[in-house]
């Protein structure tokens, strides 16, 4: 009888092994499909390591990611859903339905998920950044810019939180910060030619017509064909 039991045991037991060793095997090579981007096999890789493993919360948070690439967002913020019924305090599934709910125009829910991802992972630049983006949308122009604040203290040469907080300083009436900002983006990357065209805008709307001029030009000789046609409009 003990015999029995004992053996019952270690199958039961090698049992779960065996699954839960290949739904990490189906979860790698649905990380490697992911990765040359052949989403269909990854989600297959993901469907079969889930029915080995029904709790698998980073299987589920991959599909969401997966679906989000294809522009499934709905379906996507399901799946993250299930990875956060698991593990509540998953930061990759938060941040990952915080997107996918600014992409759905869900920008208040989008916020609350932000604000939950930077709760667990402070020093998180990218977190603070679209949250920006998604406050943006909800014109709260002010606590964007503190969010690109926070983003810049953190990662001091991430050019489209520079680039972005430019844009709404000009907005809320900071031309000068707008400026510095467009500047300091240039500074970093001077093949970014929105930052050009984005600067000349504003010293134009501000009547500094000469130095808008100069930056248009420089951006179309960078190549941006817009700036060209801009330079042949408003500067001849």
């Amino acid at each position: 009888m003990k015999k029995t039991t004992f053996l019952f045991l270690f199958l039961f037991v090698t049992a779960i092994i065996f699954s839960q060793n290949s739904a990490q095997e189906f979860y790698s090579s649905a990380l490697i499909n992911d990765s040359i981007k052949d989403y269909p096999a990854a989600l297959q890789d993901l469907d079969k390591a889930l029915q080995l493993n029904e709790k698998y919360d980073s299987a589920y948070c991959l599909q969401g990611a997966i679906n989000f690439k294809l522009g499934e967002y709905k379906l996507a913020i399901k799946q993250l859903n299930n990875a956060l019924k698991i593990n509540p305090n998953y930061f990759d599934a938060l941040y990952a339905r915080a997107i996918a709910k600014a992409q759905l125009e869900y920008y208040i829910d989008a916020v609350k998920d932000f604000n939950r991802a930077i709760e667990l992972i402070p020093n998180h630049a990218k977190a603070y950044y679209n949250r920006a983006l998604t406050k943006g949308h909800l014109n709260d122009y002010t606590s964007a810019i503190f969010d690109l604040d926070k983003s810049i203290g953190i990662d001091n040469k991430y050019t489209n939180a520079y680039y972005n907080r430019g844009y709404w300083k000009d907005i809320s009436g900071d031309y000068n910060g707008a400026v510095a900002d467009y500047k300091k983006v240039i500074e970093l990357d001077a093949s970014y030619r929105e930052a050009y065209i984005s600067m000349a805008t504003a010293m134009y709307q501000h009547g500094e017509k000469s130095q808008a001029c100069e930056t248009l030009k420089t951006a179309a000789d960078k190549g941006s064909v817009m700036a060209e046609e801009l330079t042949t409009k408003l500067c001849n």
